[in-house]
């Protein structure tokens, strides 16, 4: 099996988050995404990833790409990447995207780093193209064609972008969106985010797993009647916690993604192998946290996809809280594809002991049923 480093332009440390960008700040060479005999290669596989509506009600697409780190040696090392997105027909322009990362200190290595970044899009055609440059002037290049339609069983959503729309996926936080709660009261809201790969069987996340979590935490909290947001990102198989905020705002998303970016689950400390209880504990912990808080929240929300383990929290691990207790939810995202079938995981049967509830998420659909279910909480 092939060995990634992973990075994302969604996260890259010292760089900044792929955005939007007016061209007439970049030059006639920087325009050029047809290039010419005079380039020389950077070696690198693109992939395009195609549009699929999010939890936002939005099409996300975007691509993915493979570097060979033995091109680079040492300190110093920048990417610079530019990304075009045409709709098709009519009157549209172009949109323009870029990112810059500095590189950590490369070391002699025969692995591969992949990074990723994405885009919003309204229902219809779209022609993209895309381009990686790097400190020695050598280019990468792609072009793909974006086809942005509902499938059939998704024909009564309605997409909160225009068609022939191409917008930033930000991590400054969604786009704005109609709330479908705007006279809703507003709660106190904990997320306990399960950064894990949606397929069990991986063993590390993907461009599309790390897509999928920004972009449904973006989306969960732009519709979300909120007037806290205390904000956990957890990896159950590693035993603890990446991340934690307790005033979060979607300005800090970038900082998520950062502590998402290195979730590798086929290299485990040793201490966490020997702890088999290890995940029991830390879940026990996070909830124990939420039910004896000085400022306890309305709603506590899990979400992600499944986890691995099926085992109990014992229910003497858990606190008795002292006054009113939270209202507990998991927001459970599972694909739709064939599954073989299974018993419930960890965490769904501690929200179970707490007389919480487990709401399956196959799309964005169930998403919106979902969310009207914590609203009327």
């Amino acid at each position: 099996m092939r060995r990634f480093l992973i990075l994302t332009l969604l996260a890259a440390a010292g760089g900044t988050a792929q955005s939007i960008v007016d061209p007439a700040r970049l030059g006639p060479r920087m325009l050029d995404f047809d290039g010419g005999i005079r380039d020389v290669p950077l070696q690198c596989e693109v992939t395009p990833l195609q549009p699929m509506l999010n939890f936002g009600f939005r099409f996300q697409a975007g691509y993915a790409v493979r570097v060979p780190m033995q091109q680079y040696l040492g300190p110093g090392h920048v990417w610079v990447v530019l990304v075009r997105v045409t709709p098709d027909g009519g009157d549209h322009k172009p949109v323009y995207f870029a990112a810059r990362t500095r590189l950590p200190d490369i070391p002699r290595t025969r692995l591969e780093m992949e990074l990723g970044g994405g885009y919003l899009l309204g229902e219809g055609r779209y022609q993209a193209a895309w381009k990686m440059f790097d400190d020695a002037g050598r280019v990468c290049r792609k072009q793909w064609s974006i086809d942005a339609r509902l499938r059939l069983s998704e024909r009564k959503v309605k997409v909160a972008l225009p068609p022939f729309t191409v917008a930033e996926f930000s991590l400054r936080g969604a786009p704005p969106a109609v709330h479908t709660g705007d006279d809703a009261p507003r709660i106190r809201l904990t997320v306990l985010m399960h950064a894990t790969p949606v397929n069990p069987r991986r063993t590390r996340l993907g461009a599309r797993d790390r897509m999928l979590l920004l972009g449904t935490l973006s989306s969960l909290l732009d519709r979300l009647p909120v007037r806290s947001v205390r904000l956990v990102v957890f990896n159950l198989d590693q035993q603890k916690e990446l991340y934690r905020e307790e005033n979060f705002v979607p300005q800090s998303l970038n900082r998520v993604a950062q502590s998402i970016e290195a979730v590798e689950l086929g290299r485990v400390d040793y201490r966490v192998l020997q702890n088999r209880g290890g995940h029991r504990e830390l879940l026990a912990a996070m909830v124990n946290g939420e039910l004896t808080a000085k400022e306890p929240s309305d709603v506590v929300l899990f979400l992600g996809p499944m986890a691995r383990f099926q085992d109990k929290v014992p229910s003497d691990e858990l606190e008795k809280p002292a006054g009113a207790m939270p209202r507990f939810y998991y927001l459970q995202y599972r694909p739709n594809f064939p599954q073989p079938a299974t018993s419930p995981d960890v965490i769904t049967q501690a929200v179970a002991k707490l007389k919480g509830k487990t709401l399956v998420i196959h799309s964005p659909g169930d998403f919106a049923k979902a969310i009207e279910q914590v609203e009327r909480r």
